[in-house]
């Protein structure tokens, strides 16, 4: 049994794998926005890491690692907001295997939830949330 990642390594592998899923656009974590210059653009949040999630009948042994990424996909038209999260969804939703890259990690399954989409009219952007859920072996 191995342990559970260093929340570094699931912030690297995320970044990773969401610029590979939605290359030319722009992936950034959620301080780097960057509203005025971009037309549209990928960020990402981590959160909910290390849940203790238990297998098993002996309900100390830890069995998989459930961390929780959020992704806003930004874009001045909503055609492109919808075309990049479904790009997302299609590429991730039930993936299993190398997340991240050579340096990533192998997890188990992805979800993703399409939590709502809205516009904001201040910065003239469409903005969708996808919430991910990797259960990751450990």
């Amino acid at each position: 049994m191995t342990t559970q990642q260093n929340v570094l390594d699931y912030a690297t592998a995320i970044q990773a794998q969401l610029s590979a899923v939605a290359n030319p656009v722009p992936v950034y974590a959620n301080f780097n926005r960057n509203f005025a210059s971009q037309p549209k653009f990928v960020t990402w949040q981590l959160r909910n890491v290390h849940q203790p999630v238990y297998t098993g009948q002996v309900q100390s042994i830890k069995g998989i690692d459930t961390p929780i990424f959020q992704a806003s996909v930004f874009g001045q038209q909503m055609q492109d907001a919808f075309g990049i999260a479904n790009t997302i969804i299609q590429a991730l939703h039930g993936y299993s295997g190398q997340f991240g890259g050579s340096g990533g990690f192998d997890v188990s399954k992805i979800d993703i939830n399409w939590l709502y989409n809205t516009y904001d009219d201040q910065v003239k952007l469409h903005q969708i949330i996808l919430d991910c859920r990797m259960y990751i072996p450990c």
